[in-house]
């Protein structure tokens, strides 16, 4: 079974005024035949006034945007994969097995404790799986998730929903499946470089030859 049939739908995260993500994913999308998929679609990003709790805008949009997925797939009783804009898959990747016991699956991950994924902090949330139930109980979680100081970031989350259920089967791609393109962030913030337009464009040129 490829790994792109264990789930109902298929979300891309995606800001509108970054088009230049979007060719790229419709590239990636083309490569592993998923084009004319009906399970998949883009989402808008959430972009937040305001980083309010969390370290920056960009940081909340990726928990709230998540968040969203996550509460739409609950209500529709679906199973869920969720995949970030800068995915850059590894050869393969659509034949890769996915356990049909899985309730949540890491496609990409970096993990602190690499030798331990299942209780490791994990850092990525780039392309997550998760299983109709677990799509409902971690939605809950997160709407009803208690912190101190500053908010924890989806990836971070998502480690406390683990620990907090041991009883939920988690599965970790090794190696990972996707990757992070190299691009301009809208989470972290902008380098000097990406700040100007001129400059902006030929930073993402830099960018695309390296990957290339």
């Amino acid at each position: 079974m490829l790994s792109f049939d264990n789930f109902d739908r298929i979300r891309i995260i995606n800001l509108s005024n970054r088009t230049d993500r979007r060719r790229e994913m419709d590239r990636e999308l083309a490569r592993l035949g998923l084009s004319d998929d009906p399970r998949v679609s883009y989402f808008a990003a959430i972009r937040p006034c305001d980083a309010g709790p969390f370290t920056s805008i960009g940081a909340r949009g990726v928990y709230e945007s998540q968040k969203q997925l996550l509460l739409e797939a609950a209500e529709q009783g679906e199973s869920l994969l969720i995949l970030e804009d800068d995915c850059d898959f590894v050869q393969g990747a659509e034949a890769y097995k996915i356990p049909e016991n899985c309730d949540i699956f890491y496609g990409g991950h970096n993990a602190a404790q690499p030798d331990d994924l299942q209780n490791s902090d994990i850092m990525g949330a780039h392309m997550m799986g998760f299983s109709k139930d677990c799509a409902k109980a971690i939605s809950t979680y997160l709407e009803q998730l208690r912190y101190e100081g500053i908010h924890p970031p989806i990836d971070a989350a998502y480690v406390w929903f683990r620990r907090a259920h041991p009883e939920v089967a988690t599965h970790f791609a090794v190696p990972p499946l996707a990757g992070q393109r190299a691009s301009r962030s809208d989470i972290a913030n902008l380098r000097w470089y990406d700040r100007l337009p001129i400059l902006r464009t030929i930073a993402n040129l830099i960018r695309a030859i390296r990957r290339s």
